[in-house]
């Protein structure tokens, strides 16, 4: 008999390479497709296929990891990047419907703000004027 060991929270999990393929329904219940990152006009041909047979919502597409660090959370959020294949094509927009490169996503942010820091340099700053503003209506009441 095979003995099981203790795993940690700090312990590095491996998950199944075949599993990190797979896209899920919205429920995450039922696997409806599936999607190896390594060409991003794949997924755009698998979600077709899947959009013909089942119900078009999906609670994540795979290898997000393929999104730089640079473009993770405020910029993902923000552009929006649902995903991005291993050659820095990503699928992109409200709708998921178009594909933008890596590199012209940091293009946009260059001409809009200055650059990806500087873009969430301004989402700290507005942030924080927020605060204060709620703060101030705050007191404001008390009074």
């Amino acid at each position: 008999m095979a003995e099981i060991g203790r795993r940690f929270s700090l312990d590095k999990v491996t998950v199944d390479p075949i599993l990190k393929n797979k896209i899920f329904s919205a429920d995450g219940d039922d696997h409806i497709g599936d999607w190896n990152g390594e060409c991003i006009d794949d997924l755009v041909k698998e979600i077709d296929r899947i959009e013909e047979r089942t119900d078009p919502n999906y609670s994540s597409l795979p290898h997000r990891e393929n999104i730089p660090e640079d473009l993770r959370l405020e910029v993902e959020k923000d552009f929006p990047i649902w995903t991005c294949d291993i050659k820095e094509r990503c699928l992109v927009g409200d709708a998921g419907d178009d594909i933008k490169t890596v590199h012209e996503i940091r293009e946009f942010y260059k001409n809009e703000y200055g650059g990806i820091e500087k873009f969430k340099e301004k989402l700290r700053l507005d942030r924080e004027k927020f605060i204060q503003e709620v703060k101030n209506r705050s007191e404001q009441s008390d009074l």
